[in-house]
Parts: structure tokens; sequence; C-alpha cells
């Protein structure tokens, strides 16, 4: 298992899987972010991660990884992400097919404590970093530095949305079985 970052997740899924980097990755194929401002510079958005994938070698890697991501969305994992004022208000797993996805839903005081969202005097931006691919959005796409891209807004945005796609999967397995068998009641490393 390596221990490296999580791909394309933002820093609010790392936050609240943080304790799987210790054990292995967990991947991330899509990153979706919704974010509606408020007029006091306030918000809500909504991450959605769809594809969640684990690049454990074996089964018994895969479920450790499962057991610790699922032990990480407790209230520690609120913790940890409404350090800059952002309040988590819902998140969840489903399956759609045999993918596993994840939803936080979370509110937000100010654009500058979302993981990413960058501002100047004329714009609010995100930086697309190589090796990620942008599916959709509703800003702008500009060329950036070091093979960089930017999606970019109005400074008066009130709805942001763009979603991230992965360039190159790495190997790694999907982690639906564990859920499946999870909210099947079966024990998270039983077959």
């Amino acid at each position: 298992m390596t221990h490296r970052t999580f791909h394309n997740a933002s820093a609010a899924f790392a936050i609240f899987f943080a304790a799987v980097i210790l054990q292995g990755c967990i991947l991330v194929t899509v990153t979706e972010h919704r974010i509606k401002v408020n007029k006091n510079g306030g918000g809500e958005a909504i991450l959605v991660l769809t594809d969640i994938r684990s690049d454990a070698a074996n089964d018994t890697g895969r479920a450790r990884d499962f057991g610790v991501m699922m032990a990480s969305l407790d209230s520690a994992g609120n913790r940890g992400f409404e350090h800059d004022g952002n309040k988590v208000t819902g998140k969840r797993l489903f399956l759609v097919g045999d993918t596993l996805s994840a939803e936080i839903t979370y509110t937000f005081p100010s654009l500058d404590v979302i993981e990413g969202m960058r501002t100047n005097d004329k714009e609010l931006y995100v930086v697309v970093g190589e090796g990620k691919e942008i599916l959709k959005t509703n800003g702008k796409i500009k060329s950036g530095d070091r093979n960089t891209l930017r999606i970019v807004w109005p400074l008066d945005a009130k709805r942001l949305f763009y979603q991230i796609r992965e360039q190159h999967k790495e190997p790694a397995a999907s982690l639906a079985p564990w859920y499946q068998r999870f909210i099947a009641g079966t024990p998270r490393g039983g077959r």
C-alpha cells in the first residue's frame, strides 16, 4: 500500500477519511462541487465523490481501508472539517449500480475557506492540476500555469458548479462490495 494523498478528492474528503492514508489509499474517480453563495458571502455546498476505490493489494487491505473510512465518518471527521467555520449538515454513502459514491453537504462562512477556491480583484477561480479533466462546469475554462487549467467565475457569481475526473485510473478496486456487505449486515471483512 502507498502513503500518498487522495488523488482528486478535495480536502473535505481528505479530512473525513484522513485515517485511510495510514493504511492505504482511497482514490476517487470523479469529484463534483455544487456551491451556492448567499448575499453575505457565506453559503451552502455539496461535494459528490463518485467511484470510491482502494489501492490496497488484497481483500484484507481493502476491507481494512473500508473499515477505517467508515470509522472516519463519525463526528471526529466533522470536527476536522469544521475548523474554518464550515458546518457539515449531511453526509451519506450510496451505490449507483456497482459504484460507491459519497455526498457531503456543508455550509461555509465565506468562499475563501472552501478548499481550492481562490479570488483576485477580478474573479473567483479553481486551479485544476495536470492529469485531471474538467467534465462539466458553469464557469469559463482558461489556461493556467504549468499545464494546469483554471475554472473562472465573476466575483458576484451566486452558483458555482464543476466536475473533475482523473484522466488516468490507477490500479484499484471499488469499495462498493464492502459497502454492500455493510448495509446487508455482513461483517466488513466477510464474504
